[in-house]
């Protein structure tokens, strides 16, 4: 009967589906106008398909936008809202959601063949020809561009015409970087590389003035050979000739020098002061300025750690972008301003004396932040807040402090029944604590012994939490304090260090569930109900090299390896009260001692503005030696819930196959996931996902009793829990609330031969999960 059921319910979903699809495909037509077609494909025929994706931008007219490559949603809604009487909703139907059809134009056909064909000849390809053609079925047309490129052009030979004989000299020097290299195919873009990369060398060597402009290319195709010639080209600036004094010299490309350096630190671009209103003090060279009716704002010495253009030194743009970053990092400014002038007399050698003046306008000092959420952990509903003050500048240094008191309210089962005892209503459990933090924009000791690049934009943190939680079967205490300190080593590179993090845990349980555990008598739940002390430290390291500028793929990857308990097992036995099994308490409190590397790899491909592939592996272990038996219950690995395997609740999955039904939250010491997520835009700020999960925890200490729960690997890729579902989010930039919705397609906690159950026969059977932000 439940087989039958399910047959039912999996035709009757194909059945809709076919239906969506029929009705979408035949109306989307039935209002394009006699003598017109609905633009139904673009196809594109050329053997060049390393320039599809530029192709494809350049083609002036594209057809309506299909739902997961499918169906034409869009168009649909508008079709469907484009008749009958128009009402308010439907307008908004047609605005908001809807698309209006794309007919075809084929003059705009015409004016893409040709920008195709300029396109080509821009990769090298000269004598490229696009002919488009039109193939017509009844009311929808599908147009073909079919390309003939021939053989590439091909660099030869690069001169230089430059009459200024210093920056000839300047260009002849960095001639081994050139990107026009002998033999390589012609491009455009590789000339703009070219003169972006003078550009900036040339005003590294002090040219203030200098500008891409100047730089010029004259290319002769003329040769008969497929080859190219290049002629590159930097005028001297014009004069003009008006002046009634010209100088030869001013006909040269000059180099500037900064002379004064000022940076006024309360600079407001509305407000217009006079000089006489401005107070003005010198430190190490620099000129600080502050309005006279307040006192300064920031020390001149923790300024001057983010600022790199330096007084009586050559003019370098390197020098610029790197203090517009460091500045912008600090997140304490509005805005950043970097202006120079050039001052009437040169210097001796005849440069320019340059001011330059760094402009900051200040963000408000402080301020005040409620957050509050609701919470769904593991099927138990709760809600939850925090109250945030910060101060941007603690001690006039752009330090960052945060008070945050952290609170939330839940209603939990309890551990024998589902009834319990409620404290605030009918919450049951209570989750309190403040928390403070102070980051240092600056290494501090022992960071502080080597110098620091310019690229490096350290930061250094404390914080310091107390935690109490109060649940049916326990009330617990955490304490918990950690320093560590970032630093950046390329431009997507960034290290943290975390020297020292420690966590001290006290845990009083209730009688009766104390007594549950003991006959339990399972080692783990055991200890990870009892008072715990993790003194650990760790390194952590970060790639993402996405560019929010531009649409392209991009790849972040993290990785963790922590350690526990090393420093105190050095300590000599006096400071440590020694059990019967010889394990060492400190504070009547067992140590944990551990290696826990861990590891998230992801990968985005971003199709264009409107959808993204996104694929993620993590992977993690933990490793208990010396002092401790087992991982920390804190540091175990869980599986489940809105950012992992969205078909199970938070920590409900695994180890393994277990297949114990009970109250305790499920843990292991190996873990392997993996998802896939397509995200595409419905309308406006409203985007779909469609998603698979999959992966599991494994335990790796034989000791505990979990059957099913010990990772080998001849049950481990059967062992791999498998879900899938839809998703759909509120996108408003800044903040994001996310809906998914799963079904388990693969349970390992099944027999062998009944693992995959594709449960989806009742709304009961999809898994929803809240949350905030994508899940990766």
């Amino acid at each position: 009967m439940e087989n039958s059921q399910r047959r039912n319910i999996y035709n009757g979903i194909i059945t809709l589906a076919v239906m969506c699809f029929t009705l979408f495909g035949c109306s989307v037509v039935r209002d394009v106008p006699d003598g017109q077609h609905l633009l139904n494909k673009n196809i594109i025929k050329t053997d060049r398909s390393e320039y599809r994706e530029n192709i494809v931008a350049v083609i002036k007219q594209k057809p309506n936008r299909k739902i997961l490559g499918l169906f034409r949603f869009h168009l649909g809604v508008y079709t469907l809202a484009n008749h009958g009487k128009e009402t308010r909703l439907k307008k908004w139907l047609k605005s908001a959601i809807g698309e209006e059809p794309v007919l075809l134009d084929t003059n705009l056909m015409h004016k893409s063949a040709d920008q195709l064909e300029i396109l080509m000849q821009n990769y090298g390809y000269f004598h490229t020809v696009v002919l488009d053609t039109v193939v017509y079925h009844k009311k929808r047309a599908n147009v073909y561009y079919k390309f003939t490129c021939g053989k590439p052009y091909r660099f030869r030979n690069l001169s230089y015409k430059i009459p200024d004989s210093t920056i000839l000299n300047y260009v002849k020097e960095a001639d081994s970087l050139t990107f026009i290299q002998k033999g390589e195919i012609y491009s455009a873009s590789t000339l703009q590389k070219e003169r972006d990369r003078l550009n900036l060398f040339l005003r590294n060597k002090g040219y203030s003035g200098f500008n891409p402009q100047y730089i010029r290319f004259v290319v002769d195709t003329g040769l008969k050979s497929n080859q190219v010639d290049v002629i590159l080209s930097i005028p001297d600036p014009q004069v003009n000739f008006r002046d009634t004094v010209t100088l030869a010299a001013n006909r040269k490309h000059t180099i500037g020098v900064v002379k004064e350096v000022r940076i006024e630190m309360d600079y407001d671009p509305i407000v217009v002061k006079e000089s006489a209103h401005l107070d003005s003090v010198w430190y190490k060279g620099y000129k600080f300025i502050s309005n006279t009716d307040s006192e300064y704002l920031y020390k001149p010495a923790r300024i001057l750690d983010h600022i790199f253009i330096k007084p009586d030194s050559l003019f370098t743009q390197t020098d610029i972008d790197i203090t517009y970053q460091r500045l912008a990092d600090l997140g304490v400014f509005r805005f950043v301003n970097i202006k120079y002038e050039t001052l009437p007399e040169k210097d001796s050698l005849g440069r320019n004396k340059l001011r330059c003046s760094v402009l900051l306008s200040p963000q408000n000092r402080q301020d005040y932040k409620l957050e509050a959420e609701g919470t769904n952990s593991g099927g138990n509903l709760g809600v939850s807040g925090n109250i945030v003050y910060r101060n941007k500048n603690m001690f006039k240094g752009a330090e960052l402090f945060e008070f945050k008191i952290k609170g939330g309210l839940e209603i939990q089962r309890n551990f024998n029944d589902n009834s319990a005892s409620s404290q605030f209503g009918v919450f049951n459990t209570y989750e309190f604590g403040p928390e403070l933090t102070l980051n240092f924009p600056r290494a501090l000791w022992p960071f502080t012994i080597r110098n620091q690049r310019k690229v490096s934009n350290p930061i250094t943190s404390i914080s310091l939490g107390y935690n109490v939680q109060s649940r049916p079967e326990y009330f617990r205490r955490l304490i918990n304090t950690s320093y560590y300190y970032t630093k950046r080593t390329s431009k997507f590179n960034r290290f943290y260090f975390y020297p020292v993090e420690i966590n001290y845990l006290k845990v009083d349980l209730d009688s009766a569930f104390e007594q549950q555990l003991i006959k339990l008598n399972d080692i783990n739940l055991l200890t990870s109900y009892t008072d715990q002390l993790i003194a650990n430290g760790r390194v952590s390291y970060i790639f993402n090299n996405q560019n929010l500028s531009r649409i392209g793929n991009y790849v972040y990857f993290k990785v963790n390896l922590e350690f526990a308990g090393n420093s105190l097992s050095l300590l000599p036995d006096d400071f440590f009260k020694i059990a019967e099994d010889k394990s060492r308490y400190l504070t009547n409190v067992r140590y944990a001692q551990y290696i826990r590397p861990d590891l998230d790899y992801r990968f985005y491909k971003q199709f264009n503005k409107r959808s993204t592939l996104v694929a993620r592996l993590s992977t993690g272990l933990g490793y208990a030696y010396g002092n401790s038996k087992i991982v920390p219950f804190e540091k175990a690995f869980y599986a489940g819930g809105p950012n992992d395997i969205r078909a199970w609740r938070s920590r409900s999955l695994g180890p393994g196959s277990n297949t114990s039904v009970d109250y305790f939250e499920r843990f292991g010491e190996f873990k392997l996931t993996g998802n896939v997520e397509y995200r595409f835009d419905l309308f406006r700020f409203i985007k779909g996902a469609i998603f698979t999960d999959m992966g599991n925890v494994w335990l790796i200490n034989t000791k505990l009793d979990r059957p099913g729960g010990i990772l080998t690997m001849k049950e481990f890729p059967d062992e791999i829990a498998i879900g899938s579902g839809l998703g759909i989010r509120a996108d408003f930039t800044f903040f994001i609330l996310r809906l998914d919705g799963a079904v388990q397609i693969k349970d390992p906690a099944m027999p062998v031969g009944d693992r995959w159950v594709f449960r989806a026969n009742k709304l009961k059977d999809i898994t929803f999960n809240f949350g905030i932000g994508y899940p990766f």
